[in-house]
């Protein structure tokens, strides 16, 4: 149970940190269409992401299913977290209150 929880949120870090690393690509001021789309974030992202879902993949047999969408839920929060330490954004007052709310739907469907 504890390996599923931990590797859970693993998964969930990594798949946040591939979408930061998107949005990073997005910023890039590419002359070539297809320099925006294959660069070596957008590759390393994509990789991230396909290996988060190799893991949750791995995490539905050792969980009930009820409890992973709980752990994917947080993902936002770990967006957001990541968003204000590697890209500098502030996060508005909106966006604070969707987390407090996002976290209480994630402790109330476990009881």
């Amino acid at each position: 149970m504890i390996i599923g929880w931990s590797l859970g949120i693993v998964s969930v870090v990594i798949a946040s940190l591939a979408q930061i690393l998107l949005k990073r690509a997005a910023e890039i001021d590419a002359n070539k269409f297809i320099n925006k789309f294959l660069n070596l974030r957008v590759i390393t992202a994509y990789v991230l992401l396909f290996f988060s879902l190799f893991v949750n993949t791995f995490v539905l047999r050792h969980l009930e299913l009820k409890i992973l969408p709980c752990i994917t839920a947080t993902s936002f929060l770990w967006i957001l977290l990541f968003s204000y330490l590697f890209l500098g954004e502030k996060p508005s007052t909106n966006k604070v209150i969707g987390m407090i709310m996002i976290m209480v739907g994630v402790i109330v469907a476990q009881f």
